[in-house]
Formats: structure tokens, sequence, C-alpha cells
């Protein structure tokens, strides 16, 4: 052995010898961001540095002679003026290791790596320098292979970047150095890894998961954690119970992430033919945003997996699949899109196709109500639509993941194939697809094989059905447009939650409710009989006290999310704990609302009320015997081998269990033999660290022991053994406990296969659920907030109608309430009467509030909620559009004001007499007059032309003259404010806003006073007033100029012509 010829590492070429404990090197990153320099440390484990250790002759003597270089080196190299070691240049060879496995390198003018080394003090013994060393050639041709490596990886299938990859790196093959070996482990890794290489894979090493070569370096950047040199690769580890946090957490920044896991245990592997080989491993999980449901990705305890939800707070775990063609209407960048939504989580399947512009307009009118986290999309997908996806779907620091995938899992005739072999038998759902577009059949056959990568296709044939999305003969029409500046999901400034509309009404208990409840906010009803049982049962819920119902509201708080548990087992991907969460909570829950129920028809007088309740208890009556067969504490550990009370179901685990118990009497029975070669009159076996059937003597006894036992541990004063018999007895029954565990794990996949075979029957109880508890929300707020019933009407002959007494905005009502009063507001408009509001006034004066407020009543009362007014009354509008803010959109090339005018025209080709507009500002982003022309244009298409109710504001007085034209169409109206009568210092005249709506138009817009509540500086306010007065007095000049030349033309008399010439020349002078 001492002539074998030892393996090179990259360490030793590079490493210095440093008795005593492992070797550190200190690396100086330049060029960060803002100046903040950066140090990393690289750790190099001392069984690594063993190559390099000896100094002295044999296997020592190549890596001696490279040590003895760097020392001699070193000794040449004087030190620095403060006497610390001086930093030596790094040789190119170096710099170029270096390189390939740093995280964020700064390259220098030179082309090296911005980075030194720190020496350390050398050793005092130096060896003769080698000068014929072999290695130095082989590590010279690593230069190309490193280059060829990531050449190769580039070639394989990979996601394109994410929003938020800022870094080059990204998970690629793993490839040994020239003239390195791997060792098996890292064989074994390698093998898996280049399989898959675009995955994340974490590898479970003993008691920690780690990760290897570009994977290492990216979770050193991303999870903040240090990535080292371990022989070929560089490595960085986890704790194994900190597994499910950095999966969510990788998951997050848009990686798709695998789990590696050992296959085999000690005892099992120490019983096999192979013992010397390393544990055995395979890749058990992948996963992604909308993928996210397994084992992995939930805590070992507590059950907080379940309350989790997705990965981001709000987001609803979408997967779009999303194919594309060229538009059949020859217009410049117009395509036609077909896609699947599928949630996998929950098993909802959302199904398009449509045809859009360059602007891609109806597209993100679908990502902003579907908020996909992850998208599939095929080959031919153009580069503006994957823009379009990546920025309307990523929010602040959440980002979507994108996919291609091959262009043949997109055909047609293929994918129906498989459809057909997946719902063989149900001929009612292969017919309704086949009926499907040929590439939305697409679609969905790259979503079923893209979800049996993960092992999630199943969830495809047991989804209750294949919907299309809203289309007006549905729901009302709220375009991307609407719902941002509205505020319906999100908050305008942030990207929040806090201060939308659903922020307002989610008054939810669980979060299959809030899911819910987003859905019936984004796609308000159309049917006016929905409308008025949906608000029935509202009702209902703010005046019953019905026990059953007052049961329910105390059963919702804080239930686990049972869409989510359902679905995970279906997939056989739940935890025991999670398990016994969710059937405990569903038994629970049914047994509270049986003992409250009675005859529900007595009680509750909304026949929807009554049928949803009834789905629940029918659907969860087997739930309880599920509940009733599960060892709380076995749960909890996650221990399966006592996880349930009756196995009797399951001979193997009966058996097994039998077997044991022998081998154990065995032990047991060796008991008086044992005592009586130890000469003691008692014995007992001994358990330490988890080692069992130990025989413990003092060492004071020791020579009574047989020679034949053997010795397993020791202290100072005692001395533990295990006899031939003991040993014998003791391997097979840890043999045995492992086929227990194997047995067990089985007997638990059948639980959940039976449990799954209901899976219909409990998902519409749970839906049934999530009725009741956005019902409750509703009638929660509505109760608390003094909301009124609306009164609806279906859409007659009279055309549309919007009647609002005392109106409030819904948020903003809320955030003000108990801090001051808010100013409600009325609202009369009608097709056949005044359907156009004309709205001036100061700014800051709550104009934009106002007409907000007007469109979420409206909504408000469309999706079946009480609302913020006295009263209400209107016909069922088609369509909320609206038109507000200003901002360009660069990645698309559209300067401010192309994207007012574009969202214009789109309101203007889709409204119709149904719908309500509502224009903010039209025509501020370019001239005056450009400006003041397109508004004045826009207003008379939707007056004469579409007839829908319209709501406008501007600050161009032109417009204005519309209600002299049309005097019985158009209303002009401002919100009421003060003018004090003495100016402030700065010369701008102080406002007092009244936030009241008022008839009449507003003669200035007060623009200065904004100008002073922001702060500017006095200086330029006083700067600003003295121009402000100065242009002031042009115009008017100018209007009476105008008129007196008006004047004059019409005059016929002399003495009238001779008066104005006199007055004009008074005006010019």
């Amino acid at each position: 052995m001492s002539g074998a010829k030892k393996q090179p590492t990259i360490s030793m070429f590079f490493a210095k010898s440093n008795n005593g404990g492992p070797k550190k090197y200190t690396t100086d990153e330049g060029a960060r961001v803002k100046n903040h320099a950066q140090v990393a440390e690289v750790g190099v484990s001392p069984a690594i540095k063993r190559a390099g250790s000896s100094s002295k002759g044999g296997k020592g003597g190549r890596a001696s002679a490279k040590r003895a270089k760097i020392e001699e080196d070193m000794e040449s190299s004087p030190p620095s003026q403060n006497g610390s070691p001086k930093k030596r240049d790094l040789t190119p060879w170096t710099k170029e290791r270096l390189s390939a496995f740093s995280c964020d390198s700064a390259i220098d003018e030179n082309g090296g790596t911005a980075m030194a080394v720190d020496e350390v003090e050398p050793s005092p013994e130096t060896v003769p320098k080698n000068e014929k060393n072999g290695i130095n050639d082989k590590l010279n041709a690593f230069k190309n292979t490193s280059s060829s490596s990531s050449n190769s990886s580039n070639n394989q299938q990979s996601p394109l970047p994410s929003a938020s990859s800022s870094s080059s790196l990204k998970p690629a093959i793993l490839k040994p150095l020239p003239g390195m070996k791997l060792t098996p482990l890292e064989q074994q890794v390698a093998d898996i890894k280049n399989k898959q290489p675009e995955v994340l894979l974490f590898v479970e090493c003993g008691y920690k998961y780690r990760f290897f070569g570009n994977d290492a370096e990216i979770a050193a950047k991303e999870l903040n954690i240090v990535a080292h040199l371990d022989h070929s690769f560089m490595t960085a580890s986890i704790p194994t119970h900190r597994l499910y946090v950095h999966v969510r957490r990788l998951v997050a920044k848009g990686y798709k992430v695998g789990v590696v896991k050992q296959t085999e245990t000690a005892a099992l592997k120490a019983a096999g033919a192979n013992k010397t080989a390393p544990f055995g491993r395979k890749l058990t999980a992948l996963y992604t945003r909308s993928t996210l449901i397994g084992e992995d990705v939930t805590p070992g305890s507590g059950g907080a997996g379940l309350e989790d939800g997705d990965v981001s707070e709000g987001t609803t775990a979408m997967l779009l699949v999303l194919n594309e063609d060229k538009g059949p209407s020859g217009k410049d960048g117009a395509v036609i899109i077909s896609m699947v939504a599928i949630q996998p989580s929950t098993g909802d399947i959302i199904y398009d196709t449509f045809e859009d512009s360059k602007t891609r307009t109806e597209l993100c009118c679908r990502l902003d109500h579907l908020q996909p986290v992850e998208a599939v999309v095929s080959p031919n997908t153009s580069e503006l639509t994957t823009k379009t996806i990546t920025t309307s779907a990523t929010k602040n620091d959440d980002c979507i993941r994108i996919e291609r995938l091959d262009e043949r899992k997109f055909d047609g005739k293929e994918s129906l194939k498989l459809i057909v072999s997946l719902f063989n038998g149900e001929e009612e759902k292969v017919n309704h697809i086949s009926t499907l577009p040929s590439s939305v059949i697409g679609c969905l056959g790259a979503t079923l094989q893209y979800l049996a990568e993960f092992k999630l296709d199943g969830i495809v044939k047991m989804a209750g059905s294949i919907q299309k999305y809203s289309s007006s003969r549905h729901h009302m029409r709220l375009s991307g447009a609407t719902l941002r500046n509205l505020e319906v999901l999100t908050n305008a400034s942030e990207g929040g939650t806090k201060g939308s509309l659903f922020w307002a009404l989610d008054n939810t208990q669980t979060k299959f409710g809030s899911r819910l409840l987003r859905r019936w906010i984004t796609q308000p009803l159309l049917e006016e009989e929905e409308i008025r049982d949906r608000q029935d049962m509202v009702e209902e819920m703010m005046t019953s006290s019905a026990p059953v119902l007052v049961k329910l509201k105390e059963a919702l708080y804080k239930l686990p999310d049972f869409e989510r548990a359902i679905t995970t087992i279906f997939h056989k991907k739940c935890s025991p704990h999670e398990f016994w969460l969710a059937v405990q909570g569903l038994s629970h829950l049914h047994s509270e609302l049986s003992r409250a129920g009675g005859n529900l028809e007595d009680s509750i007088t909304s026949p929807s009320l009554v049928e949803l309740l009834r789905d629940v208890l029918e659907g969860l009556a087997n739930v309880e015997a599920y509940a009733a067969n599960i060892n709380e504490a076995s749960a909890r550990e996650g221990k399966k081998t006592t996880l349930l009370r009756d196995f009797s179901e399951y001979p193997d685990v009966i058996k097994r269990q039998q077997e044991i118990t022998e081998v154990e009497k065995k032990l047991n029975d060796l008991i008086p033999d044992i005592a009586r070669t130890l000469a003691v009159p008692a014995f007992k076996y001994t358990t330490v660290s988890g080692l069992e059937y130990l025989i413990e003597v003092t060492n004071a006894r020791i020579k009574a022991v047989p020679k034949t036992w053997s010795k397993i541990s020791s202290t100072k004063a005692v001395s533990r053994f295990r006899s031939p018999e003991i040993e014998k007895h003791f391997q097979k029954l840890q043999q045995l406990r492992e086929q227990l565990q194997m047995d067990c794990h089985e007997a638990w996949l059948k639980v959940l296969e039976s449990f799954s075979g209901h899976y219909h029957r409990h998902r519409q109880a749970v839906r049934s659920l999530a009725v009741l508890d956005a019902v409750a929300a509703l009638a929660g707020v509505a109760k608390s907030q003094g909301y009124c019933r609306p009164k609806l009407s279906a859409k007659g002959n009279g055309g549309a109608k919007l009647k609002i007494v005392q109106g409030r905005h819904p948020v903003v009502s809320q955030i003000k309430m108990g801090d001051q009063q808010y100013v409600a507001n009325d609202t009369n408009m009608e097709v056949d009467g005044e359907r156009v509001m004309l709205v001036t006034g100061p700014n800051m004066g709550g104009k934009s509030c106002y007409m907000r407020q007007v469109a979420l009543i409206a909504l408000m009362a469309q999706m079946g909620s009480f609302v913020p007014a006295e009263s209400v009354e209107m016909t069922i509008l088609d369509g909320i559009y609206t038109r507000m803010g200003a901002a360009d959109e660069i990645f698309s090339g559209r300067s401010t004001f192309m994207v007012e005018v574009g969202e214009t025209a789109d309101i203007m080709r889709e409204a119709t007499k149904d719908s309500l507009v509502i224009l903010d500002e039209l025509g501020r982003g370019t001239s005056t007059h450009d400006g003041v022309a397109v508004a004045m244009a826009v207003l008379d298409h939707f007056l004469s032309r579409v007839g829908c109710l319209t709501i406008f504001v501007t600050h161009y007085l032109p417009l204005t003259d519309f209600g002299r034209i049309y005097p019985n169409q158009v209303g002009n109206y401002h919100m009421a404010f003060i003018v004090n009568d003495e100016e402030e210092s700065d010369g701008v005249e102080a406002v007092t806003f009244m936030y009241q709506l008022t008839s009449g138009s507003a003669g200035q817009s007060y623009g200065l006073n904004v100008a002073r509540l922001a702060e500017v500086p006095q200086p330029i306010l006083v700067r600003a007033a003295q121009k402000s007065k100065e242009l002031e007095k042009t115009c008017i000049t100018k209007r009476k100029r105008l008129k007196l030349f008006q004047n004059l033309m019409a005059s016929k008399d002399t003495g009238e012509i001779r008066q104005h010439l006199e007055a004009l020349k008074t005006v010019n002078e």
C-alpha cells in the first residue's frame, strides 16, 4: 500500500500545509456593488489534505515538491509594511481555477480574477524541489476542459432565465478535472446529475443534504451558506431537518429543484452483497413553483406546511402552458395564443384560445386574472410573449419561471391519443376534450407530459371539470388594466394586498375560502338569479342565529388548507402528520356540524345554504373512521411502524411484527446464560446511544468475559460486549425492523390510496365549505361596515342604469373608520338620461377616489356582496373598463402617451351600451392642444356611438362645453372646495378640500396648492405663482381681444365700430 499512487486533489496545488485544524484561505473579491468589499473563506477539510500533508519521501513526494515550490516563492516575497504576509500573484492556472469555482468573481484589467491568497507562516521543514512533476501537464489541460464543459451543458434543455436571476450561474453537468478520478460518491452523484443537468440537486448524505459543482455555488449565493472545494467539486450542505425551508427558497427564486435520497439503510446494506459500495441513491422528487407538493416541502411537525399554502403570500400556484401561432389577420405582430392553466395543488383547469395584437393586451388580461407562478411554452413562442409573461407575472421580488418544451409535446394528434388513454372509459370527458381546438388539446397534452415528470399527471384525470376562461356569457368583463387601476387584488404603491378590494373583503378563516373569494372578486356574475341567490346566503349569514351557522363560524377558525391536503393525499405525497391534521380536522368539523345541525330546513331559509351544509355533512361522513385509526403521537413523529392503531388489514405487517417478537424473545432467553457466565445473580441488557442489547461489565470483573465476546464500547468504569449469539440475533432483528419499515410504508400507501378513492366526494365537501367560508366573510364585512343590499335588475330595453345613494369607497372608508369621517357621494346615471359625468376640480380633491368608488360598488354588487352605500339600484353591467394613471412600457417600446391611447383604443373596441367606462385625465401625456383634441374625440365617440355609462375626469375645461351641447346626456360636476380669501406668503391660494361631488364645473385646478402641500421650496412656489398669474392674465387678454374682434366684425353702426376699436386699443395697451 505504501507504493500506491495517491490521487491528486485540487486543493493540494494551491493549499499549504498548516498543522492542526483545517486550512483556510481568505479571498478578497473586487468590484463589488456600492464598493462594499466582501470576503469569502474557502475551507479544506483535513481528510482532503492528507495527500499533501507529508513532507518526507514516498507517498507525499509530489505534493511535497509542489509545496516546496510555493514555500520557495514565499521566501522570495518580502513581507508588507504592516508586518502581515505579502499577497503574491497567482499563476494563470490558479486564477482560472478560482474563477471557475467562484460565485461572483471580478475580472481585472488583464483578464485575470481579482483575487489574492493570504499567505500563512511557512513550515520550517522544506523539501527539495522536484522539477519532474507530470501532473502539471494534466492540470494545464483543465482550461480547455472547463470551457467544453460549459458548452456541453448549454446544449441541454434548460429553463429561460427568471426575472430574479441576476447571476450567470445555472445548474450544469458535473465533469471531473483531467487526471482526477472521482470518488464512488462523486461518480454516483455525477451519474444522477448528468441525466437532468438543469435540475438543482439536494443529495442526501447521512445527516445532511449536499450540493455539488455549480449547484453548490448557486446554493451558497441564494441560501447564504458556505461553499468549499472538496476533492473534485465545489460542495455545500444543509441539515436534513431544514430541507423544506431551503427547497422553498430555491423554488421561489425560480429554480427547478430535485431531491436525491438514500434508498438503503445501514442494516439492509450490511446484510446485502455489495457492502463496500456507497449507499444506493435515486432522484425521488422534483419541485418547481407550481408543483410544490410533497413531504419534502412541509415541516416534520407542527402542521405549518398545510397552513403555508403557496410559496409567497397571495399567489395561486398556477402553471401556465402556452402555445403561439401566427395570426390569420395578417396584422403586424398579431398572433393566436392557446393556453391551459392548471393548479396542481387543487386540480383546477382552465383553457382558452384567442387572437392577440402586438401589444399582447388579451394575454396581459388573462395573466392578471390567473397570476401564474410558472410557465411552460412551446419553442415557437415569440420573445415578445415571453417578455409579457415575465413582466406581468413578476411582482416585487416575486418571479415567474419559464421553461420551453419540445415542439413534439404540443402536437394535437399525439396529445389526443395521450388524453384518450388517460380517460379510458370516461366517454363524456373524452368527447368534451375532443371538441376543443387542436392547439388547446396540444397544450393539454404538454401539460400532462410536464406534470408526469413530477408524478402529478393524475390530477388531470381527477379534475372536476375543464372550464373555458371567463367569457362574456358567464362573467363580467374585467380587463387586466381594470384590475390594476381599481386596485382589486393588489395596491398600486407596493404591489401588496393591503389596501386592495380583496384585502377589504377577505375576512375568510381558511386558505381555500380565501382563494374562492378571490375568484369571485375577479369574476362578477351576469345572471340575476345567481346574484340574488348569493345575496340571500350573505343576508342569512348576517341575520340568522341558527345553531349550525353559529357553530360553522366557530369551526372554520384556523382550519388547515383542506383543498391542498386532499390533493396532496391523492398524489400520495403527504406526510403522516399532514394526513392526521387533515382527517382530524375534517372529522372534528363533521362531528361539530352534525351535533348542531338537526333538521336544516327548519332553521335555515336559504335553499343554497341548506344544500351546501348537506354536501359537507354527507361528503365527510366517512372521514371519522380514518381519523380514529391514526395514532396522533406517531403521526407527529412520523413513525409509520406505530402509525395505525389497527394493522389487521395488512397481513405482511402482522407477520413481520410476529417475527420481531420471536427474535426479541430469543434475545431475552439468553439472559440466564449470560448471568451464569458472569456469575451475577441478575442481569439486564443495556442500551447506550441507540446501541441495544449490550452486556455491560464492570472493569473489575473483565476477566469473566469470554474471549468470543466482541467489545462494542467502554468507559473508565465499564466495558460493553455482545456475545456471538446476541450479535447474530441482533443483526436479524435489525433486518426485520428495516423490513417492517418498508411493510408499514406500503400499508401507509394503501391507506392513502383508500382515502383517495373518495377524492371527488371529499373535494365537493371542501368546496362547499369554501363557499360557506366566503359567504360568511362577506356577511361579516357587510355587518361591521354597515353595507346595504343592492337591487339589481336584468338588462332590459331601457338600457344600463346606476343609481347610488351615499356611496363610500370600500377600502378608504375602512381605513378612515374611527379616524375621521368619510364623505359619501351620490351617483345617478342611465343610458336614457344623463349617461356621461364630466368631473373637474382641484388636484387632490377626491376625483379619482370617487370614480373608483363607483366602479367598485358596481363590481361588488354583481359578485353577490352587499355594498358600502345607503341604497343602490342598477342594471347588470357586462363590463367595467378603466383608463387611469401614467406610465410607460420600456420593455415593449411604448411611451406614456402610447400606452394611454392604446388602452383607450382597446376600451373603444370592447365597450357596449351596457358597460361602465371610466377615463381619468385622458390626453395628459402629450401637448395641451393634442391632448384636448384626443379627449374631445374620445368623449364624443362614447357619447354618440357607444352610448354607455361614462365617468370622464379631466382638467381640460374646454370639455365642459359638452354639457352645454348635450344638456340631457352630459352633466358637469366638480369636487367641492373652498378658496381662502387671503393668499399665503408665497402667493399661492390656500384651498380646503370638501370631497363632495357638486354640480357644475370648476374654473381652476389649483395645482400650486398641491405643490405647497408637497413641500416644494418657497422660492420656487413664489416664482410659480407669479408666472401663473402672468399666464392667466395673458389668456384673459386673448379671450377679451377675440370677443371684441368678433363684436367689431358683427357691428354695422359707425359709433359701435368706434367703441369696439377703442376697447381693442385699451386691451392691447
